[in-house]
């Protein structure tokens, strides 16, 4: 296949990760994952829980509920919101279970092919935006590149429609060059 590809053999050290004990740790690994960011649909909604942590919060994983739970819990509608009542430590340990999972699934991303028409998938959440950049091969839509971040403070009081358009402004950004002068699709 035509595209970029994660190599697995250097993913398999962070899919067999262990929840991080200490912030350097989280921090460490979301460091790692920085550049498979682009390989990752959503990444900046999954990774916003893990970058809010504090120190004093790892102080709490001796006193939580067991982390088999956590898995099962991820396996729900990843972008729906936490339930009420989820602390914060249980929303991490999701988020991390998450991630691991997208990591080890990560797609090919295609390369761009100027003779294709660009779609355009746009989400917006209560505190992120992610966009994706597809084209169309054979039928089947295929990413060419992920992008998404968190929203800044100000930015999430806005409207979900207004957020939406954040999420395509990012991807407008980020893939400016390959987008110039096209007709995109939403």
């Amino acid at each position: 296949m035509d595209g970029l590809e994660a190599h697995p053999k250097d993913l398999q050290a962070l899919v067999d990760l262990p929840f991080p004990s200490t912030l350097r740790a989280m921090q460490s690994f979301l460091g790692s994952l920085n550049y498979y960011s682009r390989f990752i649909e959503d990444f900046a909604i999954y990774a916003s829980v893990l970058y809010e942590l504090r120190e004093s919060d790892f102080h709490e994983i001796t006193r939580k509920k067991p982390k088999e739970s956590v898995i099962e819990k991820a396996n729900r509608d990843d972008r729906k919101e936490a339930p009420a009542g989820e602390d914060r430590w249980t929303r991490a340990e999701r988020a991390f279970a998450v991630l691991k999972t997208k990591i080890a699934a990560t797609p090919v991303l295609r390369h761009f092919d100027p003779d294709r028409p660009p779609v355009v998938v746009v989400y917006a959440s209560k505190w992120a935006v992610s966009a994706a950049l597809m084209q169309e091969h054979h039928g089947v839509y295929w990413p060419v590149n992920f992008t998404s971040r968190t929203l800044k403070s100000n930015e999430i009081n806005y409207g979900i429609v207004d957020k939406v358009v954040l999420a395509l402004l990012r991807i407008l950004e980020v893939c400016y060059t390959l987008l110039v002068t096209r007709k995109i699709r939403c």
